[in-house]
């Protein structure tokens, strides 16, 4: 399958090509942990996410029987498609513009949005580091700039208006209070329930901070 890069922000169009995998230290950049550089996209914190919740899913991705034999579960797996420095020659990036029934992740799953996309190709454009900060505010939380982009990046995949997996409508403020008082977001999040994400956990601190947002009567800013 072809894939092709169509614009984004201020991207600009490039063809599709094949390339090498390339050898990534497996170890985070030790330059790249610690306290969070605004000015920086972290894989651990925001791009795995992303693949996790949209791509390594059963079926798809993920470790068992994976679709075209790629995976796309952790770091080394993923920088095979992917070249450090490049995202218009990284394969991993150019397939989230494909459409119809070559989408990915493929329908009904939404695509990725513009915000993550841009996540992607500005770690790929930072170098494509294994790297993480250790960061975590759990006492300024809003739902725009806290909870939002954690549904965004963990659940909207499968939990959207075109796409309400098990009847649960994760778009928007009132959606998301709907499935925290009437669906189990929370007991599933912390998978006392059905766990969700599927593939893998929300971090404890995007735990704390949905329990912050909750303590403050989950209000819409």
């Amino acid at each position: 399958m072809k894939y092709y890069l169509a614009p984004i922000l201020f991207l600009t169009a490039v063809v599709s090509c094949t390339h090498d995998p390339i050898n990534p230290d497996p170890t985070p950049n030790p330059n790249g942990s610690g306290t969070c550089d605004p000015d920086t996209v972290y894989f651990v914190n925001e791009v795995l996410p992303l693949f996790t919740s949209n791509c390594a899913s059963s079926g798809c991705h993920g470790d068992s029987n994976p679709a075209d034999g790629l995976s796309l579960t952790n770091y080394q797996k993923i920088m095979k498609e992917v070249k450090a420095g490049n995202p218009g020659n990284s394969e991993v990036y150019e397939v989230l513009f494909e459409t119809g029934n070559d989408q990915m992740p493929p329908p009904p799953a939404a695509p990725l949005d513009s915000l993550s996309k841009w996540k992607i190709y500005t770690w790929i454009a930072q170098g494509a580091l294994n790297n993480s900060c250790d960061e975590c505010d759990s006492t300024t939380v809003t739902f725009s700039a806290t909870i939002s982009p954690i549904i965004q990046s963990q659940c909207q995949s499968c939990h959207n208006s075109g796409n309400a997996s098990g009847g649960v409508n994760l778009d928007g403020h009132g959606n998301v209070v709907n499935a925290v008082n009437n669906a189990g977001l929370m007991a599933a999040i912390n998978r006392i329930s059905k766990p969700m994400p599927p593939a893998a956990s929300l971090s404890e601190c995007e735990l704390a901070q949905f329990d912050k947002w909750i303590a403050d009567g989950m209000p819409n800013n």
